[in-house]
Formats: C-alpha cells, sequence, structure tokens
C-alpha cells in the first residue's frame, strides 16, 4: 500500500521503480564474473581453482579464496598475473586485496 495513498501498489509499479538497481547489481555480478575469469585464465590450474571470487573497483582487485594458506600463495603470486590481467580487463590494478572466506 502506498503510504500517502492508502490504496495497493501495483507489483509491476515496484518493479519498475527498482527496475535501475536491478540492473545495477545485474551489471556488477557480470562484471565480478568476467574478472573472476580473467583472473583464472591468468593463474597457474591449481591456484586458479582455489579463487571462488574476484571484484574489481577503483585500481583495486579484491580476491575470495577458502583459506589463509591459499591466500598467501595468491599474495605473491599477484606481481606475475597483475599486468596480463590489467590488459585483458582494460583496467588497471593498482593493488591487490586478498579475503578469506569459507566459499558459499
Amino acid at each position: 500500500m502506498s503510504r500517502q495513498t492508502g490504496k495497493p501498489i501495483a507489483v509491476s509499479d515496484l518493479l519498475a521503480q527498482r527496475a535501475g538497481l536491478l540492473q545495477e547489481l545485474r551489471e556488477g555480478a557480470g562484471a565480478a564474473d568476467r574478472t573472476l575469469a580473467a583472473l583464472r585464465r591468468q593463474l597457474p590450474a591449481e591456484l586458479a581453482t582455489r579463487v571462488w571470487g574476484a571484484s574489481l573497483r577503483d585500481g583495486t582487485l579484491t580476491l575470495l579464496t577458502g583459506s589463509a594458506a591459499w591466500g598467501t600463495r595468491l599474495r605473491y603470486q599477484a606481481p606475475a598475473f597483475m599486468e596480463g590481467l590489467a590488459r585483458e580487463l582494460g583496467a588497471p590494478i593498482e593493488r591487490v586485496i586478498v579475503r578469506v572466506r569459507p566459499s558459499i
């Protein structure tokens, strides 16, 4: 119900109001998927399978992995993949952050 009129709001109207937000979320998820796929192409196979999330924002690449040991290996490998990944994504990478979180 609308707070102002007390009348029910059609679902289509609610969806239309949120369309911009939903589109933004879709685009962000797509960009994260492309970043992860590109990263995996740059990494050795054993390490590529240990990264389950990646996003690039404002020059900062954030990687998600499931353990501290794999996170350490990713940090050591960063100088080897940063330039190639930046070229493939068409965006500069100034720093890499590795976060350890169990996969979903």
